[in-house]
């Protein structure tokens, strides 16, 4: 199993999972297939912008972040590559989060991303075989 990328959604179902039920299950899953894997676990700095928007959302996310989800940094490559994604795909700004998860798998070389919003991440992603999208 490759490294495994959460995206905003993903973090976020895992952070609230009475709330997200079936999806919920479905991301945990993944997460205990990774670990019987021992494959990585991580998400991006700029995710935790949209997950972490209030107190209690933070407290959450921080809950899964401490199971061993590691936080990687947005540098200025994976910048330029996520700009060049959204500029390939016409897409404005407000698609910069997924540009930048996506740039992050590309760069990780060989990953899955988590997410419940599949269309985005894969039209980002058409050009680059090695990242794959995996909904929950």
């Amino acid at each position: 199993m490759p490294v495994v990328l959460l995206d905003t959604e993903a973090l976020s179902v895992l952070a609230s999972p009475k709330e997200r039920g079936a999806s919920a299950r479905r991301a945990q899953a993944i997460l205990q297939a990774a670990a019987l894997r021992n494959a990585p676990v991580r998400t991006s700095a700029a995710v935790l912008v949209e997950a972490c928007r209030s107190q209690a959302r933070d407290t959450a996310v921080s809950r899964i972040l401490n199971q061993g989800v590691d936080v990687l940094p947005v540098d200025r490559g994976t910048a330029r590559v996520a700009a060049r994604l959204l500029n390939e795909a016409n897409l404005d700004s407000g698609s910069a989060i997924d540009a930048i998860v996506v740039a992050t798998a590309i760069r990780l070389g060989g990953t899955l991303i988590v997410t419940s919003d599949p269309d985005d991440l894969s039209r980002l992603a058409i050009d680059h075989p090695g990242v794959e999208i995996l909904p929950v």
